[in-house]
């Protein structure tokens, strides 16, 4: 919209009013002009009339907001009045209907007698009540000199669009050199915002536009603006603006600001400091010192000093001299523990002593040396350049332990489980259904091969070409193909297997119950045994809440519920394993449908009859010469087993000698836990030992278990480390704090009880909840070295040979499963030296 500077613009406004005085109510009808002057000669020259505000910046003015209107005025003689005026034109002159209407109240300024020829007037007219939004709403200045002689200057604004409003934020009394806010509000319900500008001028310029996407329907916010160093005081003019979602432009009213001249600053700002640091961390890890000044001008610069001091045998030497500084207020400074230049194979406490610091325009520096404390210490200079203070930095331990930490893939997949090989550490993930390949001695993921649904153990395959993984998810195994490029070579289907649970009378053998038993099928943890046999645990369900022990036999792609080390002393109880059914046949007898052998095209005939005689004829059956195919009748009914004593609680661990000669299982979430250990012997596996007699002796619940090259020796973690051998007699514990997660037997270690190679591993936290692997001395049950870690270890454990990049004298590595991730540690020849 333009705004009518034009002669016929000034006419159309002088015939209108000429209209209005016609009909007796004209807004424009002047008082009598003053009497004429006594000067020589008529003055016959009108007053100069210019609008200064509004001016073509202004185009829009909110519904019922004031009109600010700057007028400058001057006359060859005197100015004797002035009058402000706004209205709108409504009606069509060629209808007779053409009237005006006052949307903004008349004000007058009288000056006759103060002999002014030349003056700049500044007036607010207030909005009347009317709410239409309209344009072409005209804005009339008239003046009028000492004899009487007129001129008026008119311009045009619309009523409309957004508010604006722009204030001085309390409490400021601006100077030169500080920072000035001031608080601009602005709304328009129907449009939305779009965008504000601030501007100044006087005694200083700025220009400040806040764009906001999408439009808001108000904004209030706070505009900070330096002020330069004024040399003496100055009046600024700040004006805003607006602009609306739909373009609509509004102005608010400016205001004037004295800002006084810069006074000598001598006053240093005041500063704080945080420091996200961990009390334990690695040498890869970071950590930051976020630095915040303030000062009664405003804060250019700041900055931090932190001293790296290493104490031992009464001296402190400096590491290193972290340095940081930025532009502003504030700033957060990220330095790494790897500067510090500390073994790679050792742990070390290091004393962090941090100096903030700040500076302001004239100079001033003030530093802080204790944290979450605003301070306004001396500065000094430091070495390198580096900023300290006159008071000693606040120290801050950090305990660096050893090892490498990787995060979880993606940064947070859930992982179960892994094992490492001479190549790579594979990782069970969870989330995405895949087998996530870090290479040894790496510190990022190099690849994946996807497998079944949630998998959760994993095992190498007893001649390390092939990795076994349990799909806890379903009910299936996938083998992943270890030559080349690990890829998954094939998936093994599992079959549900049941028991039958059977209740007889001890005095007449009379059978009076017989319940079938169903268990979870999805694989969770497992192991293959030397002669291909997989030991798998399944994982309870909702439905199924016992899990158990299965054995996979390749050949013939079943897999058994093993009850080897369920006790046959139960009096009253039986247990039908392997059948296809069992009944019960009032009113004391038993009928077993015994499974067909593997290759075989018929089922065998059920077998009925009382309880000891059903049992001994299945015996019979299974004695009975192999089919061609090389396989037996295995249907049982054991007396005096209990199938309660079947299920396994989640979670049940599973390990392997190194040879895979025995396999391990330990009850992990039951106190007095089971532990039963198999051997491989033929096509068979073979339980050893008595599972009572190992309870009886520990009475532990295991969270971690381990065996080593020949299964001479086991580990299991409960509340102390406790050794065994493959008969499951205890041979010895060692307390080491309090249990997190796995253990580990030293792959070379066998021939218990000689002690070469008696070695184990086991994880905790010591009294001060550190968290810690410990080498133990397996022989004589003594810690030998206790290698601190940043985070505990929570799940497995495992041994890998020494990366080809390690130095000379690492021996090998561990890997285990941590609250923060995927820890790789180096363990030395001297580490493991007794």
């Amino acid at each position: 919209m333009k705004f009518l500077r034009s002669r016929a613009a000034l006419a159309a406004a002088l015939a209108l009013a000429a209209l209005l005085a016609a009909c007796g109510d004209n807004p424009w009808d002047p008082q009598p002009p003053p009497k004429p002057g006594t000067g020589g000669g008529a003055d016959q020259a009108p007053p100069a009339v210019s609008i200064v505000l509004p001016d073509t910046q202004t185009k829009t003015v909110a519904v019922g907001d004031s009109l600010f209107v700057r007028a400058r005025v001057t006359d060859d003689r005197m100015v004797a009045k002035v009058k402000f005026e706004g209205f709108a034109r409504r009606g069509n002159p060629s209808l007779g209907t053409d009237t005006a209407v006052v949307r903004f109240t008349k004000k007058e300024v009288n000056l006759l007698g103060q002999a002014v020829k030349d003056t700049t007037i500044d007036r607010f007219l207030l909005a009347t009540p009317d709410t239409l939004r309209e344009s072409g709403v005209f804005v009339v200045v008239t003046a009028w000199d000492s004899a009487g002689n007129s001129r008026a200057d008119t311009a045009q604004v619309a009523i409309g669009g957004p508010r604006v409003q722009v204030s001085l934020v309390a409490g400021q009394e601006p100077r030169g050199g500080q920072l000035l806010q001031l608080n601009v509000r602005a709304d328009d319900a129907r449009d939305g915002i779009a965008s504000v500008r601030v501007r100044g001028s006087g005694a200083f310029a700025f220009d400040r536009t806040i764009t906001f996407t999408p439009a808001r329907a108000s904004i209030d916010t706070v505009i900070t603006v330096p002020i330069p160093n004024l040399a003496s005081d100055a009046t600024l003019r700040v004006d805003a603006s607006t602009v609306s979602g739909s373009n609509q432009a509004g102005v608010g009213v400016p205001i004037d600001v004295v800002v006084k001249a810069a006074a000598l600053d001598v006053t240093a700002p005041r500063v704080s400091y945080q420091v996200a640091l961990r009390a334990t961390a690695e040498q890869r890890d970071t950590f930051d010192v976020t630095v915040t000044g303030t000062d009664e001008t405003r804060v250019d610069t700041v900055g931090v000093t932190v001293l790296g001091i290493r104490r031992s045998a009464g001296r402190a030497d400096t590491l290193r001299v972290y340095r940081g500084r930025g532009a502003g207020s504030s700033g957060t400074f990220r330095f790494g523990l790897a500067d510090l230049g500390l073994s790679t194979l050792d742990t070390a406490t290091v004393d962090l002593e941090v100096t903030a610091w700040a500076k302001d325009p004239a100079g001033n520096c003030g530093a802080a040396v204790t944290p979450n404390t605003p301070q306004q210490q001396a500065c000094v200079a430091g070495p390198g350049g580096s900023v300290l203070s006159t008071v000693g930095g606040r120290v801050q331990p950090v305990f660096v332990a050893r090892g490498t930490t990787i995060a979880r893939p993606n940064g947070g997949d859930v992982v179960p489980d892994l094992v490492a090989d001479g190549n790579f550490v594979y990782l069970a993930n969870y989330s995405r259904n895949r087998v996530e390949l870090l290479p040894l001695g790496g510190t990022s993921y190099t690849g994946s091969v996807n497998v079944g649904s949630q998998p959760w153990g994993l095992a190498l395959g007893r001649t390390g070409d092939s990795l076994y993984v349990a799909n806890s998810g379903g009910t299936n195994i996938s083998v992943v193909g270890l030559d080349g490029s690990p890829a998954e070579d094939r998936r093994i289907l599992t079959r549900n297997e049941r028991l039958f649970g059977v209740d007889y009378s001890p005095l007449t053998g009379a059978v009076t119950k017989v319940t079938i038993h169903d268990y979870s099928d999805r694989p969770q943890f497992l192991a293959q045994a030397s002669n291909g046999l997989v030991v798998y645990s399944t994982k309870p369900t909702a439905a199924a809440r016992d899990g158990t022990v299965r054995i996979y036999q390749p050949r013939t792609g079943r897999s058994d519920v093993f009850t080897g080390y369920v006790d046959r002393h139960t009096s009253a109880k039986a247990l039908v394993v392997n059948a296809d059914s069992a009944f019960f046949i009032p009113p004391g007898s038993i009928l077993v449908c015994p499974r067909r052998r593997v290759g075989d095209t018929e089922d065998p005939a059920c077998i009925g009859g009382e309880l000891v005689s059903v049992s001994q004829a299945l015996t019979a059956m299974r004695s009975q010469p192999p089919n061609a195919q090389g396989n037996r009748y295995d249907t049982r009914l054991d007396i005096g087993a209990d199938v309660a004593e079947v299920g396994f609680a989640d979670t049940t661990f599973v390990a392997a000698s190194t040879d895979r000669r025995f396999i391990g299982v330990g009850e992990g979430a039951r106190d007095n836990a089971r532990i039963p250990v198999f051997e491989a012997l033929g096509d068979s596996l073979v339980l050893r030992g008595d599972v009572r007699d190992l309870i009886a002796n520990s009475a532990e619940r295991v969270i971690g278990l381990g065996l080593n090259r020949d299964g001479s020796l086991g580990v299991a973690r409960g509340s102390e480390a406790y050794y065994f051998t493959p008969d499951l007699r205890r041979q010895g514990a060692v307390a080491s704090g309090a249990p997190t997660g796995g253990v580990a037997m030293h792959p070379q270690g066998a021939n218990y009880p000689t002690p070469v190679g008696a070695l184990s591993f086991v994880s905790g936290l010591d009294a001060a909840n550190r968290p810690y692997v410990d080498v133990i001395d397996s022989f004589s049950f003594r810690l030998i070295k206790r290698i601190y870690t940043r985070d505990p270890v929570v799940g497995a454990l495992v041994v890998a040979p020494r990366a080809a990049s390690d130095a000379a004298n690492v021996n090998l590595r561990l890997y285990a499963l941590t609250t923060g991730g995927v820890l790789g540690l180096t363990v030395t020849t001297q580490d493991l030296a007794p």
